[in-house]
């Protein structure tokens, strides 16, 4: 029996230091005054990133369960959106980062169309969190606009 809870303790200790071993954590982020959908996953990477978040940003409200892939830190993420998602030959040229603050429940979003200079796309807008994946995507608000637009 010693020898048995021996090998578990061994086993719990490897889970914890296996980075496919962690639990993932999703949240839905419910941007107030926009219907953009921006649902993001973090996960426990190891090394000096330490946690990486992946995940979607419907950014043009198509409500329709996709979006454009995000990638960053915990609460400062971004992406380069194209459109259309799947294939296609129109794609748009730009690159946003938002930064969200939980204390205060309040997010900017920061872009750049050049690579040279940079463009506030919002800043200081208010959004809420629920755990779990957004269900839809988006929109979030019917009637309200996109956070680029």
């Amino acid at each position: 029996m010693k020898k048995f809870a021996i090998c578990c303790a061994v086993l719990v200790v490897a889970a914890m230091f296996v980075p496919g071993a962690q639990a993932a954590s999703t949240k839905c982020y419910h941007l107030t005054n926009f219907c953009d959908g921006v649902q993001a996953t973090q996960i426990f990477v190891g090394g000096i990133q330490n946690q990486e978040v992946v995940g979607l940003w419907d950014w043009l409200c198509f409500a329709n369960g996709d979006g454009t892939l995000l990638v960053g830190g915990p609460n400062k993420f971004g992406s380069q959106p194209v459109y259309p998602y799947h294939g296609g030959s129109s794609i748009y040229g730009f690159a946003a980062n938002f930064t969200f603050k939980p204390l205060v429940h309040a997010f900017d979003l920061y872009g750049t169309y050049d690579g040279q200079t940079t463009q506030a796309f919002q800043t200081n807008q208010p959004f809420t969190t629920t755990k779990g994946a957004c269900n839809p995507l988006g929109p979030r608000n019917p009637g309200t606009r996109s956070t680029i637009r």
